[in-house]
């Protein structure tokens, strides 16, 4: 346990050090998020932060040299390249859709999550559901990653709690040292984000330790292992709801989801994020008590978690925000 943390340390120190060549990589190439009328920034932006952090993991699982992780690992980069070639190339929607699907594909095949095993003649179908769970959460972390800081605090969250309901996960004290040096550099006014290449390789690492954390013999273990993700997928899905309720194309880019709608300025990306992380850590001790048997204190969390999102705009209607 204690040399993992030593190697989080180095992806700490190796992602954090990395972003600032980027940056200047970046800027440099004109490699920059524009802002448009459906952006929570002012200031054009670089957008490689991902690359930080997938060298990250790379140093810090090269040093820990675990038995374990590396098909999860290799899959997630892969993950990472696809929304690498969007940020570079703005990628069709179904050509990086496409790619989702072949990381996941890969993961799921390489290394069939213990769930798919225990399925019996049901496990054909199991690895379809693990391969719509990682292209759904990896589109979860891409929609959401919109202000500064939510995206690199949420996920740190996500993998502290994972990491508790699954201590055996080698990769995830090395993720999260990843993931916070280049947190470091995303806090509000952040000179670079995570970009698409980042909340794919965020968002399938995570969805892939989830699936394995959720094969463990506890009975509510898989289902903790999804509340973990609780305000990124109940924010996704009660925005896209919203928009079917309305007639609007889902597909179709918006600023329509919750965070966005109380998030009027960037003065603002701070609080918003620090919500979002604080309800992270709500769903995660909704989780960790679903997974030791305390079954009505984690619903009744995880109900908490999802009520005070969908009463967030309420609570802050959007006209005494302009």
């Amino acid at each position: 346990m204690s040399w993992a943390v030593v190697c989080g340390g180095a992806a700490f120190l190796a992602a954090g050090a990395l972003v600032p060549l980027l940056v200047r990589f970046a800027v440099g190439r004109n490699l920059l998020d524009v802002p448009n009328p459906r952006s929570s920034h002012e200031i054009p932006t670089p957008r490689l932060g991902g690359v930080a952090v997938m060298a990250g993991a790379w140093v810090g699982m090269a040093l820990l040299r675990p038995e374990d992780g590396w098909s999860l690992l290799v899959c997630a980069t892969l993950a990472g390249c696809v929304g690498l070639a969007d940020d570079f190339g703005d990628l069709h929607f179904g050509v990086k859709a496409a790619g989702q699907a072949v990381a996941a594909l890969a993961l799921v095949l390489v290394a069939p999550p213990p769930l798919a095993g225990a399925a019996g003649i049901l496990a054909p179908l199991a690895l379809v559901v693990a391969v719509v769970w990682l292209v759904a959460l990896m589109n979860a972390f891409n929609f959401m990653d919109g202000i500064d800081g939510i995206s690199g605090g949420t996920a740190v969250a996500n993998a502290l709690f994972l990491w508790a309901l699954a201590p055996e996960g080698a990769i995830l004290p090395v993720f999260v040292g990843a993931v916070l040096g280049f947190l470091a550099w995303n806090l509000a006014p952040a000179p670079i984000f995570l970009g698409d290449s980042g909340s794919h390789f965020v968002g399938f690492l995570l969805g892939g330790a989830a699936i394995y954390a959720g094969g463990a013999s506890a009975p509510f273990l898989p289902l903790a292992a999804v509340v973990v993700f609780t305000p990124y997928l109940f924010d996704t899905a009660f925005t896209l709801l919203r928009r079917l309720r309305a007639g609007k194309n889902v597909f179709s880019a918006h600023r329509e989801h919750v965070y966005q709608r109380i998030t009027p300025s960037p003065t603002f990306h701070r609080q918003v994020s620090i919500l979002y992380c604080g309800l992270a850590v709500v769903s995660g001790m909704s989780a960790v008590l679903l997974a030791r048997g305390y079954v009505l204190p984690g619903v009744f969390l995880f109900l908490a978690c999802c009520c005070t999102i969908a009463l967030l705009p309420r609570i802050r209607p959007e006209e005494r925000r302009q």
